[in-house]
This record gives structure tokens, sequence and C-alpha cells, in this order.
């Protein structure tokens, strides 16, 4: 970037990420992407990870006016074709860039909206076209803009991948939602194993819920066995990455039993960092 205004805003988008997802979104979100589509990435992320605040943090009487705020201001910084935001601005200059659709951020603060006026997920269905909403797109672009997704086949791949790394993000966060008043576990898995709703909601841990949490933590797996079979796109060390990522959080949850009623679950950032280090060398040689 050498305009500078697109630069400060750029940057400001960087420097917003640091400490997001436990430090661990630079690893993964820029630092494995190539030097020229990194500033790109980070608007993305930058502009999902400020929408994410206003639904997640703060005062729970206060999110729904910060959320209504933060759409209206992303409307017009489109409407106007840029905006003194620098996330904003940068967030415009990418969509334009790339030729991005705008129904991508829609279909994000829709299924924002749905965790503010939250309610239980009735079956798997649900949980998955909600969490092809909220990162099914977005994902998809993050991934586009680095080339790492190069067909369209690709994108529908990718939407995949985010249903299941949502899952794996709602069993490791599994106390924080539920502090939030949300349970993201579809109902239909709690009544085949016969786990009352209102007992996970009270954090009060029964010898089902093991077994509960042994078939979400198989269905992620199971999704990342048969990914590891079929994929062969050109970024296969990216998408190998993820994948290891993702089964380290959820051999940790199995690990912690029934703390993931009590705190959020969180591999050592070493074996995270191993993981990763690989694929940042490849792109940043040293």
């Amino acid at each position: 970037m050498t305009d500078p205004v697109l630069r400060h805003c750029y940057t400001v988008c960087v420097r917003e990420l640091a400490g997001a997802d436990g430090g661990t979104a630079r690893w993964h979100g820029l630092r494995s992407a190539p030097a020229q589509a990194r500033p790109h990435a980070a608007a993305l992320l930058a502009h999902g990870c400020r929408a994410d605040r206003c639904v997640d943090t703060g005062p729970v009487e206060d999110r729904q006016r910060r959320f209504t705020h933060f759409v209206e201001t992303t409307w017009a910084a489109f409407a106007a074709d840029g905006s003194h935001d620098p996330v904003l601005h940068a967030t415009v200059h990418t969509y334009r860039t790339f030729g991005m659709p705008v129904s991508v951020i829609e279909d994000m603060f829709t299924a924002m909206q749905r965790d503010l006026d939250f309610r239980d997920f009735t079956a798997f269905a649900e949980l998955r076209q909600w969490c092809m909403q909220m990162t099914g797109g977005p994902m998809a672009m993050v991934h586009r803009v680095t080339g790492s997704v190069t067909e369209p086949a690709y994108e529908q791949w990718v939407g995949e991948l985010s249903v299941f790394a949502q899952l794996t993000d709602a069993l490791r966060d599994l106390s924080e939602d539920l502090d939030d008043g949300r349970l993201y576990l579809p109902l239909e898995d709690l009544d085949r194993f016969h786990v009352r709703a209102e007992d996970i909601k009270a954090k009060r841990w029964t010898p089902a819920m093991a077994d509960l949490i042994a078939f979400e933590a198989e269905r992620v797996t199971g999704h990342l066995r048969k990914a590891a079979e079929v994929d062969r796109s050109p970024a296969g060390d990216l998408w190998h990455a993820y994948r290891e990522h993702m089964a380290l959080i959820i051999a940790a949850v199995l690990a912690a039993g029934q703390d993931v009623l009590t705190r959020p679950v969180q591999p050592p950032l070493g074996a995270l960092l191993n993981v990763w280090r690989p694929r940042m060398r490849a792109v940043i040689p040293c």
C-alpha cells in the first residue's frame, strides 16, 4: 500500500487484530497470507471482529444499540464509497477492489442479529445455516483475496469448513456463551442423549453431557478426516493448518471434561503456533 490514506487505514486494521482470538488471529488471518494480500485480509477480519465485539462484549443492554450503529455506519461507508473510520474505509476499498458481493456482509449481520435476539437451535440444519451466514461467506472472501480459493467449488469447501469451525468454537467457548444466555448445541442432539437444556444452561454437569460433547466433537473430527481425504486445493498446506488447529481445540475440549461448563478451553499457545509456523515461514521467508 503506497497511498498514505489507505496505508494508514490498513495499518489500523492490522493493529486491531493483534489480540483477536487470544492473539492467534494474526497467525491464521495475517501471517499465513501472502504479503500482497495481507492488508485486504486484515480489513475483512477487522470489520468482522468489530461487529463481533458489538454483539458479544460490553453491557448486554447496550449491545443492540452499538450493533445497530455499526450496521448503519457500514452501509453509509459503502454508499459514500469510503469513510473517515479507517476500518470501514479499508473494508470498502477491499470489497471494491475484488468485486465482492455485499450480500456477504448482509448475511453476517443477519446472523449476528440472531445472536442478539437469541433463540435455541432446534436442529443441526438450523445451526449449519447460521454458521454459513456468520462465517461461511466472510471466510470465503478472505481466502479469495489471499488466492487460496480460486474456484467456486473451493468457496463451497470453505463454507463447509466454517460450519465445523463454528461448532469447534461453540464447544471451546461453551461456558462464556452460557454466561451470555446462548446455547449453540442443537436441541435435537440434547434429546438424543437425554440431556436437559436447563441443566446445561444452569451449568449442572450430568454424565450424559460427556456423551453429548463427545458426539459433537466427533462431528467435527469426522468432517476433518473427510476433508483431509478429498482436499486437492492449491493451498493444501493452509487447509492442513486449519484442520490441525481445530483438532487441537477439540482434543482440549474432550480433555477438559466437565470444566467446559466453567471456563473457556484453550490449547497451549505453543502447540497452536507449531501448527501455523510452517505456513507462516512459507509465505514470509526468514
